[in-house]
């Protein structure tokens, strides 16, 4: 229990200490410092001003702050929304101390403090009847912040700091308790000014149109969005740089309309992922896919990805071959994510949790092997082994993998996937590690359109960074593993990252080379480079692919292409206005209002979608997706924290040339073994069921 103030202890001769202050400020600041020493707080009251007699003066009053009324009953009205739970520090505590001005002849007035007696009864208001402040580093008038805190708070906010690092830091600095709901109650009213009279999305759309965001969108018939696509400009100078391959793939719980966030992502030559661009979109549908793939080809332009890496997503199925037909555009599946959805089904099959011993070893035995088989005839040998074991044993699952996967198997066995330039890629591991990344900058799953295009773009930013930065090392490093030959003339011209994995490839090189080296990354594969060093032989840039050589992404060697395309454009664009103008004002009007609102979305007035009140999993605001049906029955058998919900540590494997060899973006198998990629972690998965 805190000590009680003496209710016979006239507090007014605490303030009455005779002193003139310059200024009413500087007086009320004394007066709070004495009040808060004594044990209470007073706050400030009413001016009243006095406009008799020959010289006018003003006071200003102040009060306990625990002078309010108590609060005795409370009767809720059934007509109005009110809260339930309410109360007050009210006392109805009487004290009042009064900060009058002096007037002086001979000079400015001064301020100087006085009591006050009550005009009713003519008593002292001097005392109190309560108990002193037992914390009052705690008080809410010592937790207010300065408006130079607040200055500090906007920054943060801004750089996407958290509300409790921002918490600590202004804590630490200035030794002032602030509370974290204070926190979050100023950003919301720096949101809300800054959001001024526009919704959540104009005021996405207006802080993209001025950072030079590539935007796309469609609403409905009540103007209502319903999808959104938005490309950073630094991201459309690197697409235009490495347009080679895109691994797409969407999360969840990431906004407050429940609706998936996709990413497309692409590849560079230093290891580095960079967002291409992001789309969030109402559902996963065929159509809607087709508008987000030709949204992703307006930006290429006329040139065409290599390859395109999904998981199975039906909607991305059934769209890319329309948008990136064959043959210039490879779709392959993520192979991890096959592999998963194998072994879950064959569980199943088999009888649940207790068989999975019994369904890893054949997937193992005939799938697994399959997958990795280097030759058509290798692959077809193991799956009619297993067609002809288990189609007696249990058909369904030979049914499952025929009308499931050999549909598809030249999107993801080894044998096929061998013969297309996806640089590694053979999963989609890049682009779940991009989403757990992302998510580390939004916080909250329950943020606004404007929140979560805020925090992506603080995170393309952290992610450009990162890649200019590894750029940097690959032009200035002087790798001493290059100094002989065949890569001495490679070094500062080639990525690092390229002569690593071509000298990787050859040092565990041990019996043959398969030569697959060369078509899936473009580089010269194990039994080439132990040939040139045996002659003596230097390799050359030009005759390494391209994409290994552009290390300047603003001025690529494939420059002058793509400088032509966009004349060929601008021709275009002119065609079109000339025969705009032929047709008619009425033409006019509308290819002007389609340029227009094309160039300046949030002039559209689209509306915000609804909020989805009720999001599956929990807590609220948690950024975590709901486990599988595979995840969870893993944590039953092996018991709990097993799975957790982490991702692979390791994506797709290709396999190389010679030897164990790394890959830019997967697990490579080579002649002589396996080896992990860079592609990072995730605790972002997808199942079949």
């Amino acid at each position: 229990m805190s000590e009680l103030l003496p209710a016979d202890h006239d507090y007014t001769h605490e303030f009455e200490n005779g002193i003139h202050y310059a200024s009413v400020e500087l007086a009320e600041l004394a007066a709070r410092t004495i009040a808060q020493q004594c044990g209470f707080f007073i706050v400030r009251g009413s001016w009243k001003p006095n406009t008799a007699g020959q010289n006018p003066v003003t006071a200003l009053c102040m009060y306990c702050d625990r002078s309010s009324r108590i609060v005795k009953s409370y009767k809720p009205d059934p007509t109005k929304e009110t809260r339930e739970n309410i109360s007050s520090k009210g006392t109805g505590c009487q004290f009042q101390i009064c900060i009058k001005e002096v007037w002086q002849k001979d000079g400015p007035n001064t301020w100087v403090m006085v009591g006050v007696t009550s005009r009713e009864t003519g008593a002292n208001r001097g005392f109190h009847n309560h108990e002193k402040v037992l914390y009052p580093e705690h008080h809410r008038h010592n937790k207010q912040f300065s408006e130079a805190e607040k200055e500090r708070l906007r920054l943060m906010r801004k750089a996407g700091v958290r509300p409790n690092q921002q918490k600590t830091t202004l804590n630490t600095e200035g030794g002032v308790h602030h509370d974290i709901k204070h926190m979050y109650n100023i950003n919301s009213k720096t949101r809300l000014d800054e959001m001024g009279e526009m919704d959540p999305i104009q005021f996405a759309l207006h802080g993209a149109e001025h950072r030079g965001y590539h935007i796309c969108l469609q609403k409905d018939s009540n103007n209502v969005l319903t999808n959104l696509f938005f490309a950073h400009p630094t991201s459309i100078q690197m697409l235009h740089a490495w347009p080679y391959v895109i691994l797409i793939d969407s999360t969840y719980k990431t906004n407050r309309y429940g609706w998936p966030w996709v990413e497309i992502i692409g590849v560079t030559p230093v290891k580095k992922n960079f967002n291409i661009a992001c789309a969030i979109i109402k559902q996963e549908t065929k159509e809607t896919y087709e508008w987000l793939l030709r949204c992703i080809k307006g930006l290429l332009g006329d040139t065409v990805p290599n390859v395109i890496v999904t998981d199975k997503e039906g909607g991305l199925l059934a769209s890319i071959p329309v948008v990136f037909p064959l043959p210039h555009t490879v779709h392959l599946l993520c192979l991890w994510h096959v592999n998963n959805c194998v072994k879950q089904k064959f569980e199943v099959l088999l009888g649940g949790i207790s068989k999975r011993e019994v369904a890893h070893a054949v997937w193992k035995k005939y799938f697994d092997k399959a997958a990795w088989s280097w030759t058509q005839e290798g692959f077809l040998q193991k799956i009619n082994e297993f067609e002809r074991v288990w189609t007696v044993k249990n058909k369904k699952m030979v049914d499952y993998v025929r009308g499931e996967w050999l549909p598809h198997q030249t999107m993801w066995a080894m044998c096929y996937t061998n013969h297309v330039f996806h640089l590694g890629n053979t999963s989609s591991n890049r682009v779940e590690s991009s989403h757990s990344s992302f998510k580390t900058f939004l916080v909250s799953g329950r943020g606004a359109i404007d929140t979560c295009f805020a925090k992506n773009h603080n995170y393309m930013e952290h992610q450009f960074l990162e890649v200019v930065n590894e750029l940097h090392k690959s032009l200035n490093r002087n790798m001493s593993r290059a100094i002989e030959a065949p890569c001495t003339f490679l070094r500062r011209v080639v990525s690092s990252e390229a002569i690593k994995l071509m000298l990787d490839g050859a040092a565990e090189l041990k019996d043959s080379c398969a030569c697959h080296f060369q078509m899936t990354h473009g580089l010269k594969c194990a039994c080439q480079i132990v040939q040139a060093k045996e002659e003596g032989r230097q390799f050359y840039a030009q005759e390494l692919h391209v994409f290994w050589r552009t290390l300047d992404y603003k001025n690529p060697p494939r420059q002058q292409q793509v400088s032509d395309e966009i004349e060929l454009q601008r021709e275009h664009f002119r065609r079109l206005t000339v025969e705009v103008e032929e047709r008619g004002p009425e033409a006019v009007r509308q290819a002007r209002d389609a340029l227009f609102y094309g160039l300046h979305p949030a002039e559209d007035n689209v509306r915000e979608p609804e909020v989805n009140e009720n999001p599956r999993g929990r807590p609220r605001t948690s950024t975590s997706r709901i486990r599988s049906y595979y995840e969870r029955s893993r944590s039953r058998s092996t018991g709990p924290g097993s799975s957790g919900g982490r991702g692979r540590s390791s994506g797709g494997r290709s396999r190389s040339s010679g030897g164990r060899s790394r890959s830019s973006g997967g697990r490579s198998r080579s002649s002589g073994g396996r080896s992990r990629s860079s592609g990072g972690e995730s605790d972002e998965h997808d199942t079949c069921e």
